[in-house]
């Protein structure tokens, strides 16, 4: 019964044979004898980068493409989960550049037609029709990535207003860039076309098992599946069964299944057995390297954390503000009560320990970390140094570029606002100018397709909820081309819900690394109000 209970677990009787999904061939592993399993992980035929691709792979690069290439071969989905900076799209580029020599053919194989008596010959030509799901954010990077390493692929981008007038020939391209919000519009017509290949970027994007294009992207006709995240569980679990489900429908079962079989255990009591049984099923589908084990040429990375003090009117303020958090908070049933009113109250505190103009801005009173922050960019604007500055609120970004402008301080600025065609030249900017020092960017906003390797600073004003939005920021400078060492600052008030947050953070991260070796943290706000209430 032990030896044969997964066949229960994850199979399907079908006349008289219990059948498994491809997906879940190492369920098989552990129960069939060598000898008599006729499987072959090894099926790869030996991968040599194309000529046609215009860039030179890292070791650990290649050995990316040929783990995607292996599982387009084997016809299994593949998340590829490298730490951010690394080249995860280089790598698609170079799996997306073989498939399309797989599917197109030879030159001596190459097919004619002739319209009529009187016209040439017309050379028959093969589309790869590779669709590319990203974070609007990303599709000038990618569309610069793909013209940069893969000049012989046709690329266009389903986006905007003059998309209709691709529809017609969205399957005479060998790759189509189109956004979240895009597919989910537009799913009857997308749905329509059979993909080659169906990529997703920021593929945290689509943990939602209820959201609208979770449900829309299950829909799309393709042969071979990749998702690209450095975050594949941001919460809890239910972010991993949203990803496996999409790359291989079924491998983890239903969602309810999942949730009994693996997620509660796993989560609530740390289950030794189930996190194995976990990892050996979603081994062959997460490939995860992180900088420190392959960027071996990276220049070195340090990270200090700065404490602020209030200033007195601000301190006073704060714990006014605070006593009436806990009153309000802690006098509820967080079961019941509304997310976005906790978060509301919570963020009001994140910014009272800011600067009290987040709150009011009509305030004359002055912020500590305000002194301190701006005490030590004037330092690093005169030692000529190039910096990136991080914050979740753009207000607060605001109140910094007022006092750059004061200042008579160059700066550049990219937030949720900046329009998408603008941000490749606000990028370049900063990167070829070096009489711009200071880069302020939104972390929602600028946290991800950034390259920055000029900066050789970073700056977290105030901490996230999600440490690993950070990371993908610091990861904006410290990524392959970076020259310089990176300094990479926190500013953290005392004595506020910043310091609650840090301590949070550092309890709640290990979940995920007992399953695929990240560091992430699982939902704990409303666990957790009264500690950041303190």
């Amino acid at each position: 019964m032990t030896r044969y209970k997964k066949l229960a677990d994850f199979g399907k009787v079908a006349d008289d044979t219990i059948q498994i999904p491809k997906s879940n061939y190492t369920v098989l592993k552990e129960i069939v004898p060598p000898e008599e399993l006729e499987f072959s992980e090894d099926t790869l035929i030996e991968y040599q980068p194309s000529s046609k691709l215009k860039a030179t792979l890292r070791p650990y690069q290649e050995e990316g493409v040929k783990w995607l290439v292996k599982h387009n071969q084997n016809q299994l989905g593949a998340c590829l989960a490298d730490d951010m900076g690394l080249g995860k799209t280089l790598q698609t580029i170079a799996t997306l550049v073989y498939a399309k020599e797989q599917v197109t053919p030879a030159p001596e194989e190459t097919k004619t037609i002739r319209l009529d008596l009187f016209s040439d010959p017309l050379e028959v030509k093969t589309y790869l029709k590779a669709l590319i799901v990203l974070p609007s954010s990303l599709v000038f990077n990618w569309a610069q990535e793909i013209l940069k390493f893969a000049p012989h692929l046709s690329i266009v981008k389903y986006t905007g207003a003059e998309r209709k007038k691709i529809t017609p020939y969205i399957e005479t391209y060998d790759v189509i860039l189109t956004t979240y919000t895009t597919l989910s519009r537009d799913i009857h017509t997308l749905k329509k076309t059979e993909f080659t290949y169906l990529v997703t970027d920021e593929s945290q994007q689509i943990k939602n098992k209820e959201s609208k294009i979770f449900q829309a992207i299950n829909t799309i006709d393709t042969k071979h599946k990749i998702s690209l995240s450095g975050t594949p569980i941001e919460n809890s679990l239910s972010d991993l069964w949203s990803q496996m489900e999409f790359i291989n429908p079924g491998m983890l079962g239903s969602y309810p299944f999942f949730k009994e079989y693996f997620k509660t255990p796993i989560e609530k009591k740390q289950d030794p057995e189930r996190i194995a049984d976990l990892k050996t099923l979603i081994d062959p589908f997460i490939l995860r390297r992180t900088k420190e084990q392959v960027a071996k040429d990276l220049p070195e990375l340090s990270e200090q954390i700065i404490y602020t003090e209030m200033d007195t009117a601000q301190e006073k303020e704060y714990e006014s503000q605070k006593s009436a958090a806990r009153n309000l908070l802690l006098g509820i049933d967080p079961i019941s009560a509304n997310k976005i009113h906790i978060l509301n109250t919570l963020t009001k505190l994140r910014q009272l320990a800011n600067h009290p103009k987040l709150v009011d801005t009509s305030s004359q009173d002055s912020s500590g970390k305000f002194q301190d922050v701006t005490s030590y960019l004037d330092t690093l604007v005169k030692s000529n140094k190039k910096v990136l500055i991080f914050s979740s609120f753009v207000s607060h970004l605001s109140i910094y570029q007022d006092w750059c402008t004061n200042q008579q301080i160059p700066y550049l600025s990219l937030t949720g606002q900046t329009k998408s065609q603008d941000r490749e030249n606000i990028v370049n900017q900063f990167q070829k100018n070096d009489t711009i020092p200071l880069f302020f960017i939104s972390l929602k906003a600028g946290g991800v397709g950034l390259n920055l390797t000029k900066a050789s600073y970073v700056l977290l004003l105030d901490p996230w909820w999600n440490p690993f939005i950070e990371k993908q920021a610091i990861a904006r400078a410290h990524r392959i081309g970076q020259n310089n060492n990176v300094m990479v600052t926190r500013f953290i008030t005392k004595n506020t819900i910043e310091e609650k947050i840090l301590q949070l953070q550092e309890r709640k991260k290990g979940l995920s690394d007992e399953i695929i070796d990240i560091n992430t943290m699982p939902e704990y706000i409303e666990q957790d109000l009264e500690t950041l209430l303190k």
